[in-house]
């Protein structure tokens, strides 16, 4: 035997010891990317007005979208402050038009992650979406109209939850996206977690391109809604069966036709400029006075940190067993 011929296993061995240090190190650089997404307080340039009482008659332009949500006049200065951070969940190929697709709202928690619920991605046999059928489209305040800031990237891996219960638990997922979004697109913006439990009696915003009321169009612009976050024990008296702690509900107690509707789900709960939940079940599309269930994001935050690395994680054990066999090889 050749000298290179003895020394190639050990040459192998090495070079995979160097991938796993690399992957290792790939590992932590994400991790801590996610932590700075996850700690980083959010931009005062950025703010979202969590009181909307100040605009104007003339500025609310009320409409019957998010359930009886609004679009402001001076909509440009409110796309730059909310409807960056959200993107339109598509099915790979428009039907007639661009944006006739749209099946559910997400959020961007960093340049190549999308936050967004189970059930967008599991269909009622239980089946997950393969990555190749949808797409995500960000940058487009109108869902209908591409703008020059509108990106569209294919899904490389769709990730639900493990313990997700259709109309119960857990309604949350993540799509890894093929591509990343460029950090010069001024209509992408990443949005961070919340990092707390939400108190009662906040007032929040929900944002998507949901039906403008039963069985009605689904909406062009991304329409907003102010709602109000309700007590575990307030929650828990509409849905005693299934409400848990790894959910919140929100509504408008003196206007319940602000609501969500179809075409709403999987869209943010944004909480002091930091998403808070995740638009899960019982939308009623204002026809009832019943709260709309969130999953909780500060209760799924180790779960998305960990499903973020999952990739990573599978890489590192495929190298370390073929490192094992090789260096089992070498030695006997």
């Amino acid at each position: 035997m050749s000298t290179s011929l003895q020394f190639s296993p050990i040459l192998c061995c090495i070079t995979l010891y160097l991938l796993l240090i690399e992957n290792v190190h790939s590992l932590k650089n994400i991790s801590s990317h996610h932590d700075y997404y996850h700690h980083q307080p959010p931009s005062k340039k950025f703010k979202l007005p969590m009181n909307i009482s100040y605009l104007s008659q003339k500025e609310r332009k009320y409409k019957m979208d998010v359930s009886d949500g609004y679009t402001p006049k001076n909509y440009r200065k409110f796309y730059t402050v909310l409807q960056r951070n959200i993107v339109s969940i598509r099915t790979a190929r428009a039907t007639a038009y661009f944006g006739d697709n749209h099946i559910c709202a997400g959020s961007i928690i960093s340049d190549d992650l999308i936050l967004t619920a189970a059930h967008c991605v599991i269909d009622r046999r239980k089946i997950v979406t393969r990555s190749h059928r949808i797409m995500v489209v960000g940058g487009t305040p109108n869902r209908l109209n591409p703008y020059v800031g509108t990106v569209e990237i294919k899904v490389l891996d769709v990730i639900p939850h493990h313990d997700f219960v259709p109309d119960g638990a857990h309604d949350i997922a993540l799509l890894r996206l093929a591509d990343s979004f460029r950090d010069d697109n001024d209509f992408i913006r990443v949005i961070p977690l919340s990092d707390g439990i939400i108190p009662n009696g906040t007032i929040c915003t929900i944002i998507g391109w949901g039906q403008m009321f039963y069985r009605g169009p689904i909406s062009g612009d991304a329409i907003h809604g102010a709602m109000i976050v309700f007590s575990y024990s307030y929650c828990h008296q509409f849905y005693p069966n299934v409400f848990d702690e790894t959910m919140m509900c929100a509504s408008r107690a003196d206007a319940w036709d602000v609501n969500t509707c179809r075409g709403d789900a999987g869209g943010p709960l944004i909480c002091g400029g930091r998403i808070a939940g995740v638009v899960s079940w019982r939308s009623y599309c204002g026809r009832d006075t019943k709260p709309t269930v969130f999953a909780s994001v500060y209760h799924h935050r180790d779960w998305i940190k960990r499903a973020s690395c999952a990739n990573i994680l599978k890489s590192l054990k495929i190298l370390h067993l073929l490192l094992y066999m090789l260096c089992i090889y070498i030695l006997k």
